[in-house]
C-alpha cells in the first residue's frame, strides 16, 4: 500500500466532504502510538502511525427523545489508514461507524465508541511472515475508544487532543489470531460546515422521562464461527441460546440479566475423536453456561451491544487452554471465568416506537478475558412489558 497514494486518497476524501451543502462537519485527525503486546513473543512494538478522516453529525433536535436524552450526541463515519512500523505488521485501512457523546456536562469533553473492520495488506504466512501471530485475514473487526478534550479556536475551526485505544481481531475465525492493541494519542480539528439550519420550536421535556420504565425479555438464537488450536483448523460453529430480562434505562438504554448456553462443536469433536476425561458426558461437556450482565445503546433501528458475564459451566476450556500451550495459570484462572460479546443489531422496527414486539440480526465478537473466542451472527425477539400489565406475562412464551 503505498504512502502518497493514501495520502492523495486521504485528500479527495477531505475535497468531497468539504462539498456538502448540509449541518454536518469535516475532522481531520493524527494519531502516533505504539502497540500494546497481546502475548509474550509479540513483534513489532515500532511507532504506530494513524491517519484519518471522520464524517460527523450533529444530532442537535432537541424534539427527538434520545437525541435530547443523550445531550445531543454526534454520529458518523471514520475512515482511518494505519501504518505499524514493521513489514511484518504492514498497513491497514478501517471503516468504522460510531457515536460520540458527553459523558458529563462539561462539553468539552466528549467519549468515542465505534466497531468496524479492517483491511491488512500484510497477514501471517507460515514460510515468508511467521512472525506475524496478530493477523492471519485480509478483513477483521476493529473496535475504537477515544476521550477527547476539545479547544475552540476560531468560531468555525476547533482543536481537539485525545488518548484513545484500537483494538484488532477476526474473532478467532482463523489462527493464529493474537490481535492488535494500540494505545494511541490523538490530534485532530474540525470544520463546521456551512449550512441553513432549519428551526424547530418543539422541544422535548426530558423531565418527564422515568430514569427506569418499562421491563422486557429477550431471546436469541446465535450461530458463531470458530477455528481451534492451528492455522489449517477448519472453521466449526458454536450455537448459543439466550435469555435475558431487563429494564430500560431513559428510553434510551437497555440493561440486562441473562443466563446463556453455548454449544462448541469443536469441543464435540475432539472428545470424540480423542481419548479424554471428558467421554462420559461427550455434548455436556462440550457446552458452556454463563451468567451475563448487559447494555445496549438503542438508536433508531441501530443498536450498540455490550455484555459481560461469568462462566458457571465450561469444563473442556482448561484442555483447549493447555493445547494452545499457553502457561501462565492466572491468565487462565481469569480467562476460565469473564466472558465478553461486543457488537452491532439490526432491528426490523425502529426502537424510538417502543414496539411491543421486536426483532433484530445482531454481528458480535465474542471473547474470553479480551481474548477472542468466535464470530457469531444471531437472530432474536424482544418483548415489552408494560408496567400496568402483571409480571406474569413474561411466562407467555
Amino acid at each position: 500500500m503505498n504512502m502518497k497514494k493514501v495520502l492523495f486518497f486521504w485528500f479527495i476524501t477531505i475535497s468531497c466532504f468539504s462539498q456538502q451543502k448540509n449541518n454536518n462537519t469535516l475532522r481531520t485527525e493524527l494519531l502516533i502510538g505504539k502497540s500494546i503486546p497481546s502475548y509474550v513473543l509479540f513483534t513489532g512494538k515500532n511507532p504506530q502511525i494513524v491517519i484519518g478522516s471522520s464524517y460527523e453529525h450533529k444530532n442537535n433536535d432537541n424534539s427527538i427523545e434520545w437525541q435530547s436524552i443523550l445531550n445531543n450526541p454526534t454520529t458518523g463515519l471514520s475512515l482511518y489508514y494505519t501504518n505499524y512500523g514493521t513489514k511484518a505488521k504492514g498497513q491497514s485501512l478501517s471503516l468504522i461507524p460510531f457515536i460520540e457523546f458527553h459523558p458529563i456536562k462539561n462539553y468539552k469533553w466528549s467519549t468515542k465508541i465505534g466497531m468496524g473492520i479492517s483491511y491488512f495488506d500484510t497477514k501471517y504466512n507460515t514460510i515468508t511472515n511467521s512472525e506475524n501471530n496478530a493477523i492471519s485475514t485480509d478483513l477483521t473487526w476493529v473496535m475504537q475508544g477515544v476521550l477527547y478534550y476539545d479547544t475552540q479556536l476560531k468560531n468555525d475551526f476547533n482543536l481537539r487532543l485525545g488518548l484513545g485505544v484500537f483494538h484488532h481481531s477476526n474473532g478467532h475465525i482463523k489462527l493464529p489470531n493474537e490481535g492488535l492493541n494500540a494505545g494511541l494519542l490523538s490530534v485532530s480539528s474540525s470544520f463546521n460546515l456551512k449550512s441553513k439550519n432549519k428551526t424547530n420550536n418543539d422541544i422535548f421535556d426530558k423531565s418527564k422521562v422515568e430514569k427506569y420504565s418499562n421491563a422486557f425479555y429477550s431471546i436469541r438464537f446465535g450461530n458463531g464461527f470458530q477455528a481451534f488450536i492451528s492455522e489449517d483448523s477448519p472453521i466449526k460453529s458454536v450455537y448459543t441460546l439466550s435469555v435475558k430480562g431487563g429494564t430500560f434505562y431513559k428510553n434510551i438504554v437497555k440493561l440486562s440479566l441473562g443466563i446463556n448456553y453455548r454449544f462448541y462443536q469443536h469441543y464435540y469433536d475432539y472428545i470424540k475423536n480423542n481419548p479424554t476425561t471428558f467421554d462420559k458426558k461427550s455434548k455436556w461437556n462440550a457446552s458452556n453456561i454463563y451468567l451475563s450482565v448487559g447494555a445496549e445503546f438503542m438508536l433508531g433501528y441501530i443498536g450498540i451491544d455490550w455484555e459481560t458475564g461469568v462462566n458457571i459451566h465450561k469444563p473442556f476450556y482448561k484442555l483447549h487452554y493447555d493445547l494452545q500451550k499457553n502457561k501462565s495459570l492466572t491468565q487462565y484462572k481469569l480467562k476460565n471465568r469473564i466472558v465478553g460479546r461486543l457488537g452491532l443489531k439490526l432491528y426490523v422496527i425502529n426502537t424510538k416506537k417502543k414496539p411491543k414486539n421486536n426483532f433484530y440480526i445482531a454481528g458480535n465478537i465474542n471473547s474470553n478475558l479480551g481474548q477472542a473466542d468466535f464470530s457469531e451472527i444471531s437472530i432474536g425477539f424482544v418483548h415489552n412489558i408494560n408496567k400496568d400489565k402483571k409480571i406474569k406475562n413474561i411466562y407467555w412464551y
